[in-house]
């Protein structure tokens, strides 16, 4: 590998301005991380290495294969999915693309390659499912995969650990040292400093778009000046905003469990996912949802939002009320507030942050009809909390991937609804970020009539507020069941 020297540097990509003024010195046996908070151009700067932002003035000399792999990755994949979906010309489920088919596409010598690496990441049993039906740690994994079958000489990661379990992290810190090892050049982009793994030798701090410090790893993680830079942190209001009562759910009564589940079984092809799931969640709990990737636990938050077409065959009551009895999922919906990273996915409309807050009162992607006075000075409220207010009137889709995953936090609390499903709320968000939605959901929980779905894979990304933990476990006859236990924290065991 040769050195890559970037000299005062700007760029962007379409019409708008990403980075400027980078300079920047990659050694030859170098391997950094890159640091900064949300919005502060990481991303652009790991695009940038890889030659996706049009340099604008400036010189950066070449740096070989280069590989990007980053949560807008997934996303652009599922997209061409989804345009390809044929399940109404077939009358049935279309599965789309499987794994092995996807990753040999344009390159089908690579199948041996393939073979060690689903290995090494612990996802053979996926090389025949259909991308669109994995989830959302499976397909990190996947994407990881197919950047190292293209050999770059370069490797691009933008939070990779993000949405693994701990196994799977495992597996992936030693794929990335192998990487390493075999002369590919590492780059880490990261929220977490905690995720700097030992092969880095060199560290850089992002703000504003700038690089505003870069050196050897001891150096930089020793230095008060960086140590200053990421205390900042954001204090919550005294209180939260108001709720909405004039468009506000009825209450349930005070002995109706919001969820029954009886015997749930949700299969794919023939083979269980959910197996036997028996559970409640009466009022008052608040859950923790855990389990291996790919182990059923979006399955199952789809199951309480109306979004899985298998809720219909199976036993299961949502606020009082049998599925399929009637009841529209528009019924559910005005219930729950959610966040996911599909969800996240599928919000695509062009809208700006205060209208993506705002939609959340209408249960939809994006609003089509009046809001009242009342809904936009709430929602306004939530950017406040959130910090966010000055980004009210910027379209959704310009900002980055943790800026979106707040303001759809946001809209998922807009109504502070009887039930919050939140997916990894965490995933993308930097240290400051991290710890004041933490805080914000933990006394949302406490000190509302909001119950809490919780799923994480970070055993720092606790909540105070737990009551009760539902662990998804192996089946002896296939898939997942659960194992619940009581008590607060217990998650954290």
């Amino acid at each position: 590998m040769s050195e890559v020297v970037i000299t005062r540097v700007t760029a962007r990509i379409s019409e708008q301005v990403l980075l400027g003024e980078i300079d920047w010195t990659l050694g030859a046996t170098e391997h950094w991380a890159v640091l900064g908070a949300n919005g502060s151009g990481k991303s652009a700067l790991g695009r940038l290495l890889c030659g996706e932002l049009e340099i604008l003035t400036g010189t950066m000399s070449s740096v070989g294969r280069a590989e990007f792999v980053s949560f807008e990755t997934v996303e652009e994949i599922l997209e061409w999915e989804r345009y390809h979906d044929d399940s109404d010309f077939l009358d049935r489920i279309d599965h789309g693309t499987p794994v092995r088919d996807f990753l040999l596409a344009d390159r089908p010598q690579d199948a041996m390659h393939l073979a060690e690496l689903a290995r090494q990441l612990d996802f053979v049993d996926l090389l025949e499912r259909g991308i669109r039906f994995l989830s959302t740690g499976e397909m990190r994994k996947v994407t990881i995969c197919r950047a190292l079958l293209r050999q770059p000489q370069l490797l691009v990661l933008d939070e990779p650990f993000d949405g693994l379990d701990r196994v799977s992290c495992a597996a992936l810190q030693q794929l990335i040292a192998d990487c390493a090892g075999q002369g590919i050049r590492i780059v880490l982009l990261l929220n977490r400093f905690s995720e700097i793994l030992p092969l880095i030798s060199h560290v850089a701090y992002v703000k504003d778009c700038s690089l505003l410090v870069a050196g050897p790893k001891e150096e930089l993680l020793n230095s008060e000046s960086l140590r200053r830079l990421h205390a900042f942190h954001y204090t919550l209001p005294a209180q939260l905003p108001e709720r909405d009562s004039a468009h506000a759910a009825p209450l349930l009564p005070a002995d109706v469990p919001l969820i029954e589940m009886h015997d749930v079984v949700v299969s794919y092809g023939g083979k269980p996912v959910l197996n036997q799931i028996s559970w409640s969640v009466l009022p008052g709990q608040h859950w923790q949802i855990s389990g291996p990737n790919g182990a059923g636990k979006s399955t199952l938050l789809s199951l309480v939002s109306g979004d899985h077409p298998q809720a219909y065959a199976n036993d299961i009551r949502l606020f009082g009320r049998q599925r399929g009895t009637g009841e529209s999922v528009w019924e559910i919906k005005q219930q729950l507030g959610q966040l996911s990273t599909a969800f996240q996915q599928n919000y695509r409309v062009g809208v700006t942050a205060k209208l993506a807050v705002i939609s959340g009162f209408f249960d939809s992607i994006g609003v089509y009809g009046q809001y009242s006075p009342r809904q936009q000075e709430i929602a306004l409220q939530w950017l406040q909390t959130l910090h966010l207010e000055q980004y009210r009137d910027t379209p959704l889709r310009n900002l980055s991937y943790g800026e979106q995953r707040m303001i759809l936090l946001a809209r998922a609390m807009v109504k502070q609804p009887r039930l919050l499903i939140l997916d990894e709320p965490c995933q993308g968000l930097d240290d400051i970020n991290r710890q004041m939605v933490l805080k914000l959901i933990d006394y949302l929980a406490v000190t509302g009539e909001t119950q809490l779905l919780y799923v994480t894979h970070h055993g720092e990304d606790q909540l105070d507020c737990i009551t009760h933990h539902l662990q998804l476990v192996s089946a002896e006859s296939g898939g997942y069941t659960g194992r619940i236990t009581i008590g607060a924290n217990l998650a954290r065991q």
